[in-house]
């Protein structure tokens, strides 16, 4: 088209089939050896390269190697690059690239992420011409979903790099990407303002409480991270080995997908494209999207400071997948009954009552990769002081260029909240 843009709708393959050889055109690529890839490790190795980022770490189940005792200063995802500026949210700086290489590394759907992505930056005619020009396609895909692309041999990541960045539009519609997973899915999740009894509805008490009242029977009447006692527990319940008696808790049950995810449909639909899983809208109040923490517990499990992953072994017992839960820890220096457990930690749930459903291994799996996202790309540190400002705000009454930077997009989040009680 003379305007540079694709018609809205037309597949990827199609856009990129016209001039693209495939692999079994019959030029001297026989004698490449470069690797067909899919989408998600394309924009994985263009990403790695402009952010100086080890593209070699892609493995989903750990975070890069060293992390999690590396200080701060050094761990810190450098948010000014030549390549690409971070886009600004709140008045702070968030890297793009590094977001972008996060999100396609540990989402749990990365080439759907990927497509998306693509899709967005084949818009431009000149982004079009330079995908044609260093990459075919492997094969003769029928669908977008089985696209890959092999690197030519007259070509290297770097060219690439340095071609496609020159490209004005191929860098904003990056970063117009990762800023709406930025701020559309990881500040919500964070952000989010709790269980349905905030609300203060007479139903909301209602579904709160049965929540509470089956999730304490299913963990014992404690907390299975911490392992606090429930401060009033029915006196026939004796308590476990390595219970924290001493600290009995307010226990509540909280979601670890947050309450009014389903409602809002900008939310789902990021949810749906980073996990690939449409059921979550279905169990948002249900014991299967709950855990028994304490207020402390909640805030640093909503900061993505530690979170529970679940592992599926092998064989079947009773008819029933085998998961194993386990402990994952994104800080350091989390609250002492939570320091107890190591990083990789078996966690079993299930008290007396083994009736009523442990929590969703796929929906525990959903919430650790986002903070697997959050942390490797330094915006987990980025949420918390914006969420400190917003805090200051609220309290303080601030006005003038303070709420130009802040309030803004805290008055975006609280509309679509509202929206959707």
């Amino acid at each position: 088209m003379e305007d540079g843009t694709s018609q809205p709708g037309t597949p990827a393959v199609e856009i990129l089939r016209p001039e693209l050889p495939t692999s079994d055109s019959h030029e001297s690529h026989v004698f490449n050896t470069n690797p067909a890839l899919s989408l998600a490790d394309v924009f994985r190795h263009i990403t790695a390269k402009a952010a100086g980022i080890d593209v070699n770490h892609s493995d989903p189940d750990a975070l890069p190697d060293g992390w999690l005792h590396a200080p701060t200063s050094i761990f810190k995802a450098k948010v000014e690059n030549k390549y690409l500026e971070p886009f600004e949210y709140s008045g702070h700086k968030i890297s793009v690239l590094h977001l972008v290489y996060a999100l396609l590394t540990y989402g749990l759907q990365p080439d759907i992420l990927a497509l998306e992505l693509l899709k967005k930056t084949l818009k431009n005619r000149k982004v079009r011409e330079l995908m044609r020009a260093y990459f075919r396609m492997k094969g003769k895909p029928a669908n977008d979903q089985d696209l890959q692309l092999q690197l030519k041999m007259a070509h290297t990541w770097q060219t690439v790099v340095d071609g496609l960045f020159e490209v004005v539009a191929f860098g904003s519609e990056m970063r117009r990407w990762a800023r709406g997973y930025f701020a559309g899915l990881l500040v919500p999740m964070v952000a989010a303002k709790g269980t349905p009894s905030s609300n203060g509805t007479a139903t909301g008490n209602r579904t709160q409480a049965a929540l509470r009242e089956l999730c304490l029977k299913r963990d014992g009447h404690m907390t299975v991270i911490g392992r606090v006692w429930n401060r009033f527990w029915p006196k026939d319940v004796v308590p476990p080995p390595r219970t924290e008696l001493w600290d009995y808790g307010a226990l509540k049950a909280c979601h670890v997908i947050p309450h009014g995810s389903s409602e809002s449909l900008n939310l789902r639909e990021l949810l749906i494209n980073f996990s690939g899983d449409s059921f979550i809208a279905d169990m948002i109040n249900h014991t299967s999207n709950a855990l028994m923490l304490t207020t402390q517990f909640h805030s640093s499990f909503r900061r993505f400071e530690w979170s529970i992953e679940a592992k599926f072994v092998d064989g079947s017992e009773n008819g029933k997948d085998n998961w194993v839960y386990v402990f994952r820890k994104f800080n350091p220096y989390l609250p002492r009954a939570l320091d107890q457990h190591a990083d990789g930690e078996e966690v079993i749930f299930g008290g007396k009552d083994g009736n009523i459903p442990s929590p969703n291994p796929e929906l525990l799996n959903v919430y650790t990769a986002l903070a697997k996202v959050a942390n490797a790309s330094g915006a987990a540190e980025a949420i918390d002081l914006i969420l400190r400002d917003e805090e200051e705000m609220r309290e303080r009454g601030l006005t003038g260029r303070t709420w130009g930077k802040v309030g803004q997009n805290y008055l975006v989040r609280e509309l679509e909240r509202l929206s959707t009680e």
